[in-house]
């Protein structure tokens, strides 16, 4: 498989403090990598990175998507590039209506009689957000609003989605109907990284894991081999 996304040696400084350290990544096409650790590894600071959402001049290293550098990107360039992120928190429109936040993620696209079709789509997998169409994004619950976030992801029709914490403050049941279209996503072609502290969750969810570690990543593996690994058993999966 190739190469769809590559950091090397990357680094990040806010001011003079060096937030990640040195990092090497990549992400297969068609693969779905996690990235865990604990808060303030520097695992989101990667991520808004990639996406061109972090001051250019804090970043040291490369950072490739389909062979082109694009480490001095701003976000809107990124994004027309073919990758979308699902912020930490969700960040939908609270003012606006479900079907306007969905219709908000087509805004780079120019094939506009498409877009209905990739809606209903969203639709289909998040049952949902069809009773909810109309209603405002603020009076959703907080998994209703992270379907919204990964279904205005999908509305760019990313090569690459990037998912912050897509489990964060959600109920059991909620997190399971999540990852299961997370995997759908996938298994229809959509190239996935996401950082996750749910490292069960993570780990029994990607095909390839990095374990970080304070802004360096200090393992990489199967996510099979990563769950009958010793010290991550104990240091992420309570076993």
């Amino acid at each position: 498989m190739a190469k769809l996304l590559e950091l090397i040696d990357f680094h990040y400084y806010y001011g003079n403090i060096h937030s990640v350290k040195g990092i090497n990544m990549h992400v297969e096409e068609g693969e779905m990598v996690t990235l865990i650790g604990a808060n303030g590894a520097g695992k989101t600071t990667t991520l808004q990175s990639i996406s061109g959402l972090t001051k250019r001049k804090g970043i040291q290293g490369r950072i490739l998507f389909n062979g082109k550098e694009i480490q001095t990107y701003p976000g809107s360039k990124v994004a027309g590039l073919g990758i979308a992120q699902a912020l930490e928190g969700r960040h939908i429109f609270s003012k606006l209506t479900v079907d306007e936040n969905l219709r908000m993620g087509a805004y780079l696209r120019k094939d506009t009689k498409n877009i209905k079709d990739d809606i209903d789509s969203v639709y289909k997998r998040f049952p949902r957000l069809l009773e909810r169409r109309n209603q405002l994004g603020g009076t959703l619950s907080g998994g209703e609003q992270q379907m919204l976030a990964i279904g205005r992801c999908l509305l760019s029709r990313p090569k690459l989605m990037l998912l912050d914490e897509p489990s964060l403050g959600l109920a059991p049941l909620i997190v399971k109907e999540i990852f299961i279209a997370i995997n759908e996503i996938n298994r229809e072609g959509t190239t996935v990284l996401f950082v996750e502290q749910n490292s069960k969750i993570a780990l029994s969810t990607a095909h390839r894991g990095y374990v970080m570690q304070t802004g360096e990543i200090v393992m990489s593996d199967t996510c099979k081999n990563l769950m009958e690994n010793t010290e991550v058993k104990k240091a992420y999966l309570g076993v």
